[in-house]
């Protein structure tokens, strides 16, 4: 899911995340960007609504990335 959610960057995407996940369970916004953390990927979302706010969820509490 890796390569996936990097080439959504700048795209508006609805994210269907974990229970434990910041935003769960549903999240819809512009993907940002992506960064390397050491336990994996971390995305930073722009969540649809709430313009300047940022909100970043690692991959691994990501179940789903549909473009909206």
């Amino acid at each position: 899911m890796t390569k996936d959610i990097r080439g959504l960057k700048g795209q508006i995407v609805t994210l269907q995340l974990l229970p434990d996940a910041p935003g769960a369970p549903v999240v819809t916004g512009r993907v940002l960007g992506t960064i390397e953390a050491a336990d994996g990927l971390v995305v930073t979302v722009e969540p649809s609504g709430a313009p300047g706010k940022r909100l970043t969820v690692h991959e691994h509490h990501i179940v789903s990335a549909t473009p909206a």
